[in-house]
C-alpha cells in the first residue's frame, strides 16, 4: 500500500461520491473510469466494491418504497446476480485487456446517450418478460467490465416511476450488483488483501463526497453538471478503448 495509491483512491472517491450526491448515480462508473486508466480494470473493480456497496445501500434504504421495489423487481435483481457471476470468471479474468476496451465502449455509449439522449425506450408494457432479460444482460456486462448502467438505467427510465422511486431503485440494483461482483471475486479467489483494505478506507472519502454533492445540489445547474460529467466520461471511455486495443 503506497502513498501514491492512497492519494489516487482518495481523490477518485471524493469526486465519484460528489457526482453521486449531485445526480444520484455515477460512483462506480466514475471510479472505474479513472482507476482503470491508472491501475487496470481488475484492480479498479476491487477498489470500487466497498464504497459502492455502502453508498448504494444508503441510497437504497432512503425512502418508503424499498420492500415494494424489491417485490416488484426481484426477477431483475436475481437475473443480474446470475449474469454477473457468469461473466466475471469467463471474461474479466481471462481477457482483462479486451474487457477494458469493452468498458471504454460502454462509457462512450453511456456518455453519448447522456449528452444526446438517443436511447429512449418506449413505455414498457410486458415488465414480467423484460425485467429478467434486462437484469441478465446488465449482469453480464457488470461481470465482464464492472459497469452496472446499461441497459438497466435506460430501462428504468422507460418505466412509469417517480424520480425519487427511480433513485431508490438504482440504489437497490447497484447494491445487488456490487454484492454479486464481490461474490464472484471471492468464488474465484481473486481478492487481494491490500486492495480490500484500501477499498474499505475509500468509504470515508466517498461518503464525504456524496454528502458534499447533496449539499450543493440545489446550488448547481444539474444540466450543466451532467453535460460536463458525460463529456469527461466520453473522453475517458475513448482512452480506455485505445488502451484495451493497444
Amino acid at each position: 500500500m503506497t502513498l501514491e495509491l492512497l492519494i489516487l483512491v482518495t481523490g477518485t472517491f471524493l469526486l465519484a461520491g460528489f457526482v453521486k450526491g449531485v445526480i444520484g448515480l455515477g460512483l462506480p462508473t466514475v471510479s472505474l473510469a479513472l482507476l482503470s486508466v491508472a491501475l487496470g480494470l481488475p484492480s479498479a473493480v476491487q477498489l470500487m466494491l466497498a464504497p459502492s456497496l455502502v453508498t448504494n445501500l444508503w441510497q437504497a434504504l432512503r425512502g418508503r418504497a424499498f420492500w415494494n421495489l424489491c417485490r416488484r423487481f426481484w426477477p431483475l435483481l436475481v437475473a443480474s446476480f446470475v449474469g454477473t457471476w457468469v461473466t466475471y470468471g469467463s471474461l474479466l479474468i481471462s481477457h482483462p485487456r479486451r474487457m477494458t476496451a469493452l468498458l471504454g465502449a460502454i462509457l462512450v455509449l453511456y456518455a453519448a446517450n447522456g449528452l444526446r439522449n438517443f436511447l429512449k425506450l418506449p413505455q414498457i408494457r410486458h415488465e414480467a418478460i423484460w425485467s429478467p432479460m434486462v437484469g441478465f444482460v446488465t449482469g453480464l456486462l457488470t461481470g465482464a467490465t464492472g459497469s452496472m448502467v446499461l441497459p438497466f438505467v435506460p430501462y428504468l427510465n422507460a418505466l412509469d416511476l417517480k424520480r425519487d422511486t427511480i433513485v431508490q431503485m438504482m440504489g437497490i440494483f447497484f447494491t445487488v450488483s456490487t454484492l454479486a461482483m464481490g461474490v464472484a471475486i471471492a468464488d474465484h479467489s481473486r481478492f487481494q488483501g491490500d486492495l480490500v483494505r484500501v477499498s474499505v478506507l475509500a468509504i470515508l472519502p466517498a461518503l464525504l463526497g456524496m454528502q458534499g454533492g447533496q449539499m450543493l445540489r440545489a446550488r448547481l445547474s444539474e444540466r450543466a453538471f451532467r453535460q460536463c460529467l458525460f463529456m469527461g466520461l466520453f473522453l475517458v471511455g475513448v482512452g480506455l478503448v485505445a488502451k484495451g486495443m493497444a
